[in-house]
């Protein structure tokens, strides 16, 4: 199991703050992934993160996880596990949660047999607001402006929330009584819970949300090797020079068949372009304590000169500017598309995949030097209470969030992952391995199972044979590879209230120039501009917060 790290003072008033990661890597959150920017409260008084207790009765791994953040291989989902909460934690009442959610809408209480169960598991009605990945920059101010929020809310941390110290402190529940410490012994799967991921529910000192833990790996490349082999081309480029052989071999106009495409709004690729060519993970701490933005290091404009480079000799697909995710994985899928960038097991995971050919690229430099890959946050979203005295509302919140965080093995995990057992159902079994069926894969687009959780495992028996071992491998590889983002658990009032702002002006430069549109040059003006209007405030800011720390 991961090692429980141990943490100063110092870090408790580093991490005394919501990691928020900027509109950059929003599209980073299809595969649950995070890394970017912050949006942190000043440091107060820390109380003591929640103690760490390692889940027991855990099954035996295939591979083992790491203390670097490598997840444990299962060969198949154990269908009988223990319970870990031994009565349903509901009282019969509506659980009413706003979730952001990426596919298509669940269907309706009355057709969903997933949603029906977990209704009865938890003796509750559980009533979501389901807020697509699109409309969630736009939505949740609106529910905020119109005190229309409901009474639980999940924050992905992908979401630059403005003013949410001051929010959570108006409008949400102070959890640190009940989790602080030995305090959170009482929801023994809470406890289970990771320090580090903990770091994320932090506000002002104070325990504010429940993480929803995910592995610390960001962006990746997925290759369609079947596709590449077929061209001869190269599916495990070492350097930008195979990457651009690569990416010349596969093209084929007449067949309609493109090397790469980055889709509407995804700057995964641009992320991707830039650990190639060794840019920091957003912020770099001098040794005099000082801050420097990633905008100012000497690779940032080549990096994305040379994404602007391969759209000009022709290698991204013509509609790479209009086309829309679910567009791009599916030629992706079909074979028409040889390399995307996605977040952690965006790719071969469900059943839909199970006959799908790919392999993964290993991080790398672009002159076959050391590789850099960004590190995330160690969460996707944070979950949060609102604002009440009512310790029994409390204590059914935390209860219902325990429930989310059994771990793997258990019969509470299961019947998150599967539901309801028959072919007309949620899974059937094979071989005596639960597999999703299509409507399981679509009932569990309520989102319920997003807001909290403890370490991820990699067990995906209905996905492509061998896809965990190749995403184990993959990450083993990756490990040393990982940069940490100095400023992830500091504050900054200007990224606090402007981030979002700023990052977008950014995000346009970048796409401008990606699409050829205005030259690689152009994007000096653009950090000359967003320096003047807050970077170099931010730079201040996180220095000063690192040395309150």
């Amino acid at each position: 199991m991961p090692i429980n790290p141990q943490f100063s003072r110092r870090t408790l008033f580093k991490s005394a703050a919501f990691t928020a990661l900027s509109a950059t890597s929003l599209s980073a959150l299809t595969a649950c992934s995070g890394g970017s920017g912050v949006s942190s409260a000043p440091a107060g008084k820390a109380v003591p993160v929640p103690t760490y207790v390692e889940p027991v009765n855990t099954p035996k791994p295939l591979l083992p996880a790491t203390a670097e953040g490598v997840m444990a291989v299962y060969e198949s989902f154990p269908m009988n596990g223990p319970r870990t909460v031994k009565e349903a934690p509901g009282d019969g009442k509506e659980f009413e949660f706003l979730v952001m959610t990426y596919g298509q809408p669940a269907p309706p209480l009355d057709e969903n047999v997933y949603w029906q169960l977990l209704n009865k598991e938890l003796n509750l009605q559980l009533k979501p607001l389901r807020v697509p990945y699109a409309d969630f920059a736009t939505k949740f101010p609106a529910l905020v402006a119109g005190g229309d929020l409901p009474e639980v809310v999940s924050v992905p941390m992908a979401m630059n929330v403005a003013r949410l110290p001051q929010l959570a402190e108006a409008q949400f529940t102070d959890l640190s009584e009940y989790l602080s410490g030995d305090a959170v012994k009482k929801y023994p799967n809470l406890a289970g819970i990771q320090q580090a991921n903990w770091l994320n529910g932090y506000l002002n000192g104070r325990i504010y949300g429940v993480p929803k833990s995910d592995p610390p790996f960001t962006s990746q490349l997925f290759a369609k090797s079947d596709v590449l082999q077929q061209a001869g081309a190269n599916p495990a480029p070492k350097t930008l020079a195979e990457l651009k052989e690569m990416a010349k071999a596969v093209t084929d106009k007449r067949a309609g068949i493109y090397a790469f495409c980055s889709g509407v709004g995804d700057m995964l690729t641009v992320e991707c372009m830039m650990m190639i060519f060794g840019v920091p993970n957003r912020w770099t701490q001098k040794s005099d304590g000082s801050f420097v933005t990633y905008y100012d290091h000497e690779q940032f404009i080549p990096a994305v000169a040379a994404l602007a480079d391969l759209k000009k000799a022709g290698y991204f697909h013509p509609d790479t500017a209009t086309m829309s995710k679910v567009q791009r994985d599916s030629l992706f899928r079909s074979g028409k598309i040889a390399v995307i960038a996605d977040g952690v097991r965006g790719v071969g995971i469900v059943a839909d995949d199970r006959d799908l050919k790919f392999s993964l690229i290993d991080p790398f430099e672009k002159d076959g030097g050391k590789a850099t890959h960004w590190q995330g946050a160690g969460a996707y979203a944070m979950t949060m209470l609102k604002k009440t005295g009512d310790k029994q509302k409390i204590d059914r919140f935390l209860r219902v969030l325990d429930y989310l965080a059994a771990p793997f093995g258990s019969h509470e995990s299961f019947v998150l992952s599967y539901g309801v057992e028959g072919s007309d159902n949620d899974y059937t079994v094979k071989d005596e391995v639960a597999v999703l069926t299509t409507r399981g894969q679509r009932e569990q687009d309520l989102g319920f199972a997003y807001i909290a959780g403890g370490p991820q495992v990699l067990c995906d028996p209905q996905g492509a044979p061998g896809v965990d071992r190749m995403y184990h491998e993959w990450q083993t590889k990756a490990a040393p590879a990982l940069l940490p983002n100095p400023a992830v658990h500091l504050y900054s009032e200007t990224y606090n209230t402007k981030g979002s702002s700023l990052e977008q002006q950014m995000r346009d430069a970048i796409t401008a120039v990606t699409l050829g549109r205005s030259p690689a040059s152009s994007l000096k003006d653009a950090v000359r501009t967003w320096k003047q209007n807050g970077g170099d405030r931010m730079a201040k800011e996180y220095a000063e917060s690192a040395q309150q720390a």
